[in-house]
């Protein structure tokens, strides 16, 4: 399949609100609760407004949305990076280059830095797909974002 990129606009607030309660993405989040759309509209224009944030919604040959992948700069050397995938294209081998491209774009707006993924150590298919794309498993790792009592994997791809 065939994929083009582009950045997130005002008028996918509700595309990314489908993708974010989706049962199978509410599962593999750290806070698992679904999203109120209020909640979700609030952190989605946020985020578009944010000169540390980039939103990327990939599309098919056919211009539909298959999933988007996001960037949420933390400092001058790191990012933290997140995907989503449709439904009804997961499984066809999308996520790794999603990723590959993705991180380009983070490149290309910021420069060379760390991107770290959080990953639930369960979600092996997640692990795979950021493995194939180039990002290695990071130990001892002291972040903001970890806490003890979830079990998580961290990732990490310096481009």
């Amino acid at each position: 399949m065939q994929l083009t990129s582009r950045t997130a606009t005002t008028a996918d607030v509700d595309l990314y609100f489908l993708w974010a309660n989706d049962p199978d993405t509410r599962r593999q989040s750290f806070q698992s609760e679904p999203i109120l759309f209020e909640t979700h509209q609030a952190w989605f224009s946020h985020r578009l407004k944010d000169p540390d944030s980039l939103l990327i919604v990939f599309e098919n040959e056919a211009a539909k949305p298959v999933g988007q992948v996001r960037f949420e700069k933390e400092d001058t050397e790191t990012a933290v990076i997140g995907l989503s995938i449709d439904a009804r294209f997961r499984g066809q081998g999308l996520a790794s280059p999603m990723i590959a491209a993705a991180c380009i774009a983070c490149v290309e707006r910021w420069g060379n830095l760390t991107i770290l993924a959080f990953i639930k150590s369960d979600n092996q298919a997640s692990v795979r797909a950021f493995e194939r794309a180039g990002f290695e498993s990071v130990t001892n790792l002291s972040h903001q974002s970890l806490s003890a009592d979830v079990l998580r994997l961290v990732l990490t791809r310096i481009v």
